[in-house]
């Protein structure tokens, strides 16, 4: 039989804590964010001037995110995962 005092125990913040960095840690993806991006703006046949547009964003900036130099900016990230970019390559961690 289930115990149901001990399924609705209140759980610490620090167990809590412990278990999800035990159970979420990050992946490197081996897709980067500039491959993702290059990727999508190619598959919908967009010029890099045009794919800026949609993402808000100067070409200099988009280049610069292309060449790893600076990341993606909130707002910019947004946009392509509206645009089909998944999420979880946007949400990398970057190792510098």
């Amino acid at each position: 039989m289930i115990d149901l005092n001990k399924l609705n125990r209140r759980e610490s913040t620090a167990s809590v804590m412990r278990r999800l960095r035990r159970d979420v840690r990050p992946r490197k993806h081996k897709v980067s964010v500039a491959d993702a991006l290059e990727f999508r703006r190619e598959a919908y046949c967009l010029t890099r001037a045009e794919f800026c547009e949609l993402l808000g964003m100067r070409q200099n900036h988009y280049s610069e995110v292309v060449n790893g130099r600076i990341s993606l900016p909130i707002k910019a990230t947004r946009r392509a995962f509206a645009l089909g970019v998944p999420a979880e390559v946007l949400l990398q961690i970057s190792e510098e």
